[in-house]
């Protein structure tokens, strides 16, 4: 833990402002990996994506909390099977193709 330094304010409150989200949640710098991480009872549940800290950190604190599972299962098995489809297109095509050249 020598890498994370606390933060516990914010030019925009970031850090209280995830107290308000979950009680639990800290805010740390990562120094050895360039990165903010937001931490609960001492491990790590959010990498920040961001290179700032502002709203978009908690959106995405609120976006990823356990009662939202349900839609965000929903929203990979969309994305999931879109994929799928996209695969299954694309070798029907290359199938369709084969057998036009085959002719």
């Amino acid at each position: 833990m020598n890498a994370l330094r606390k933060i516990d304010d914010d030019l925009y409150s970031i850090a209280p402002r995830l107290k308000e989200i979950d009680d639990r949640y800290e805010l740390y710098r990562n120094l050895a990996a360039g990165r903010f991480e937001i931490h609960a009872n001492g491990a790590l549940q959010i990498a920040v994506p961001f290179a700032e800290l502002d709203a978009r950190t908690l959106e995405l604190a609120r976006s990823t909390r356990l009662e939202y599972i349900d839609r965000i299962t929903a929203d990979i098995e969309k994305s999931n099977a879109a994929l799928q489809r996209a695969k299954e297109n694309e070798a029907r095509e290359k199938i369709m193709e084969e057998v036009e050249n085959a002719l």
